[in-house]
């Protein structure tokens, strides 16, 4: 019977851990502003939500915006990342910068 508990303690403990691991760390969650090649300006949370109205995109400019808002991502995970993490699967939205 002991060692029943025991085993759901080590199952806890490991849980505890895996979840404590997954939360998003301070590089990355962040907000850039981005530059379209149309010519718009938006603010960008990567991982987060900016304050503001989300802006209204074409599939184009959304898929646009997603590669330059993630590119500090992608230097900071390098070249391979476990995968879902919030570096190779984030999730980001944008918003009108003025």
């Amino acid at each position: 019977m002991k060692l029943v508990q025991l085993g759901y303690a080590i199952g806890v403990a490991a849980a505890l851990w895996s979840t404590c691991s997954i939360a998003a760390s301070p590089d990355s969650a962040y907000q850039t502003p981005v530059q379209l090649s149309s010519g718009k300006h938006l603010l960008c949370g990567v991982n987060e939500t900016p304050a503001g109205e989300q802006a209204v995109l074409t599939r184009r400019e959304q898929v646009q915006a997603d590669v330059l808002a993630t590119q500090h991502l992608r230097l900071v995970s390098g070249p391979t990342a476990p995968y879902p993490t919030e570096y190779t699967a984030p999730s980001v939205a944008c918003v009108n910068a003025g």
